[in-house]
């Protein structure tokens, strides 16, 4: 069981001291400016992926050279144990 936490009891405020953080809050946000900035808008890089990946165009053929001859050995295969 996981133990329990104590809380921290609540300060009781009187009314004047809660005026005064009141008071207090609205000059603050009085003094609080926002300023929004539009976000400048991102170009895309662009990219030669002939440059980028030239060694998976390699790897691919060489796939798909065993997968030709896996295909054609299973095909011969079959003729041969008919």
């Amino acid at each position: 069981m996981a133990k329990k936490a104590r809380r921290k009891k609540q300060s009781v405020l009187t009314q004047s001291q809660l005026e005064g953080t009141r008071q207090q809050d609205r000059v603050t946000a009085e003094k609080i400016t926002v300023e929004t900035h539009a976000p400048e808008p991102t170009t895309k890089a662009t990219v030669n992926f002939e440059q980028e990946y030239h060694h998976v165009l390699g790897d691919l053929k060489r796939i798909g050279i065993f997968a030709a001859v896996m295909f054609a050995a299973l095909v011969l295969l079959n003729l041969l144990l008919r």
